[in-house]
């Protein structure tokens, strides 16, 4: 009596962790399924404009809009006025680009040009470069 109770009731653990293993591969494939939904096409035009600024002021408010917006910065070079960042789990590239002596573009392009993404990612950055786009930009001295 012992052996088959015993057998009954490893049997019944084992389809209990089987049935918890197939939640969990439905459970991440519903993850998957919302991210995909959630990252909608964005259109190239949203992802340029250009700023009546110099090129070194909007190079720096692009980097602190990065830093105020948690994208981590990947990437640098000041000269060139490139940023890699990373926002929601992609990389972006960041390009400030002068036109002339007083404007400058800003332009967001995923690195691996798929512009499946949430278009708030654009919309952030360039919201918070209009709201300080006024701010003096005052070197630190140590």
């Amino acid at each position: 009596m012992k052996p088959i109770k015993n057998t009954i009731t490893a049997i019944f653990i084992l389809s209990t962790l089987l049935l918890f293993s197939q939640n969990a591969k439905a459970e991440s494939t519903i993850d998957k399924t919302y991210k995909q939904n959630q990252a909608s096409y964005t259109n190239y035009h949203d992802c340029i404009r250009l700023y009546k600024l110099p090129f070194g002021k909007l190079y720096f408010l692009a980097q602190s809009a990065a830093n105020a917006l948690n994208y981590e910065i990947k990437e640098m070079q000041s000269r060139n006025g490139y940023l890699i960042i990373e926002a929601e789990g992609r990389e972006f590239l960041l390009d400030i680009s002068a036109k002339d002596k007083t404007y400058t573009y800003l332009k967001l392009t995923p690195c691996d040009n798929n512009y499946y993404f949430n278009p708030q990612i654009p919309r952030k950055i360039f919201n918070y470069v209009d709201l300080h786009f006024n701010t003096d930009i005052k070197e630190l001295k140590f």
